[in-house]
This record gives structure tokens, sequence and C-alpha cells, in this order.
């Protein structure tokens, strides 16, 4: 029974970093498709998803554009109220 939960649980390691490090690659092409010169101030009630949605085209992948903006503003948490954040210019 233990080696079978060992098992299950390096199988969701092994997978969930194997789709982590293959969006990586798609990340970095969108922050290097965008210049990063817009500056926001976050507002009470705002949301990545919410940023996302504002600056993407319908085609976008939303999940991408949060990845990127998290990683060019290194936030590795919530957004908090008058935080400073650099979205990309559309």
């Amino acid at each position: 029974m233990k080696t079978l939960s060992s098992l299950i649980i390096g199988i969701f390691l092994f997978v969930g970093s194997f789709l982590w490090f293959s969006s990586q690659p798609v990340v970095e092409s969108y922050i290097n498709q965008y210049e990063w010169d817009n500056t926001y101030y976050v507002e009470r009630g705002d949301t990545l998803w919410d940023l996302a949605e504002n600056i993407s085209s319908a085609e976008e992948d939303y999940r991408i554009v949060i990845a990127a903006i998290k990683k060019v503003n290194k936030i590795d948490s919530y957004l908090k109220v008058n935080q400073k954040i650099i979205l990309p210019k559309n």
C-alpha cells in the first residue's frame, strides 16, 4: 500500500513538473512579443484573470497571459491593493 501511494505521488509530481516546464517557452514567447511598459496600480477587486481578460484578444489563452504577468512582475501570491504592476502595451 505504501509503495502504491509513493508511485501515485511520483506520477503526479512528474506530470505536474512536465506540464509546468512545457508551458514556460509559451510564456516566454508571450512576454517577448509585447512591450511591457504600461504601469497599472491594482484596485480593490482586481484579479489576474480580469486583467488578462482586459488586455488579451479573444484568441489568447488567459492562463498564459496570467503566467506572463506573474513572471514579469515577480508575483508569487495574490494581488494587493495599490500594488504597482507592469502590463503589456496593447
